[in-house]
């Protein structure tokens, strides 16, 4: 008999899962998506495309986000190039302005290790300053495997090629209730009209309103999405002391205090008690990052440099505009790496919302502990986007 699953969520890891199960599966696959159209405001479509290495996420104690991240790497390069998905291998460097920073350095580096990571490495200021002349460090982190995608693109492509395997997309489909029966009946709501299916296997990969689904299912089921703005902003390098080789820069990774968003300013030490007391959060920090134009009908490293993201915690989950950080939170951000720039080179870009969980920092990509053909992906926070298709050949390897 032909079994019957629906995806809840038509975003990147929705999707992905869409396009690897039904590539050998036989079963009758829907994705069911709140908004009008795949792609449109979410994770998957407001952020900064970047591809990571794997190098903020220890295995002992984000085991999911270590694995899935370095693998997913890999697998992101490869659908790309076969695929034509817009997308560049620019390299990172990760900087250190002074010594209480390299103590960040040095653990990122040896998370790289410990991750499989072989070609991550340690330069000096002047290695790193000959990447790119106008960003000032002491030392830096380098990462030859992380790059930058069109995250639009991407998606769009998982759809189509899912298409093709015979999955349907449903958009304007907001699911409302779920009865976890025998099989599963999920009704949705459209235009003031409600309709319910049935189905075999449920995979949550609601994003935003995964603990909302989740709860659907399982009234005592754990999970609290906790939203986290990530605003943007933007200059344009054509100036010769903004000018930029293509590569992604970050500052060294830090915490913000959960309850405040502000940055905690402490050493390295002090901040992994402040991690386990979970009175912070970890951040890659306010980076910059290279973006795509269009030149000739190709996609080309352009001159507009993304920085971003600057947090803003207490917020509502469709909440993208209300008292966004201005022009000068970004200068303050990565002035001491790259201090060339001015405050009236700077312009606000865009602001996406992320689905991280209450007191959890990994992903959980798990069975429901009472209905064990519900399957949750949920706090699919950074690095989701490169993870994206390791997430997927998760989740089908949990359903065989």
């Amino acid at each position: 008999m032909i079994k019957t699953i629906t995806i809840i969520g038509g975003g990147v890891i929705g999707c992905a899962i869409a396009y690897e199960i039904s590539k050998k599966s036989g079963s009758e696959i829907y994705v069911l998506e709140r908004n009008l159209r795949i792609n449109a405001e979410n994770q998957s479509s407001r952020n900064s495309g970047v591809i990571h290495a794997g190098i903020y996420y220890p295995k002992s104690k984000l085991p999911l986000k270590a694995r899935l991240c370095v693998e997913g790497n890999k697998l992101l390069y490869d659908f790309c190039q076969e695929h034509n998905v817009p997308h560049k291998r620019t390299g990172k460097l990760v900087v250190a302005t002074n010594s209480l920073e390299e103590e960040y350095i040095d653990d990122i580096l040896k998370t790289a290790l410990d991750n499989g990571i072989l070609d991550a490495r340690k330069l000096t200021g002047e290695e790193a300053m000959h990447m790119e002349p106008n960003v000032k460090s002491i030392s830096a982190a380098y990462l030859p495997s992380t790059g930058i995608i069109e995250p639009a693109v991407f998606v769009r492509t998982l759809q189509r090629l899912a298409e093709g395997n015979g999955v349907f997309f449903v958009t304007g489909n907001k699911v409302v209730h779920i009865s976890p029966y025998n099989k599963f009946q999920v009704t949705t709501e459209s235009n003031n009209q409600t309709e319910t299916i049935e189905t075999d296997i449920v995979i949550n990969a609601a994003g935003l309103y995964s603990d909302e689904i989740a709860k659907m299912v399982n009234p005592d089921s754990p999970y609290e999405i906790d939203p986290v703005r990530g605003e943007s902003a933007k200059f344009y390098d054509a100036k010769t002391q903004l000018s930029m080789n293509g590569m992604n820069v970050y500052p060294a990774p830090y915490g913000y205090y959960t309850d405040t968003g502000k940055t905690a300013e402490v050493s390295f030490s002090e901040y992994q008690k402040l991690l386990q007391e979970k009175k912070v959060k970890k951040t890659v920090g306010v980076h910059l990052t290279p973006t795509f134009d269009i030149v000739g009908g190709e996609y080309v490293i352009g001159k507009t440099v993304t920085i971003g993201p600057a947090y803003t915690v207490n917020v509502g989950k469709e909440d993208y505009s209300s008292n966004l950080h201005e022009e000068k939170h970004y200068l303050k951000k990565v002035s001491h790496f790259f201090p060339n720039l001015r405050l009236e080179d700077i312009t606000l870009h865009q602001a996406g919302i992320q689905a991280k969980l209450k007191d959890h920092c990994d992903f959980e990509i798990e069975r429901d502990s009472k209905y064990p053909n519900f399957i949750n992906a949920v706090g699919i926070d950074s690095p989701g986007l490169t993870a994206s298709l390791a997430i997927a050949k998760y989740v089908n390897e949990m359903m065989k």
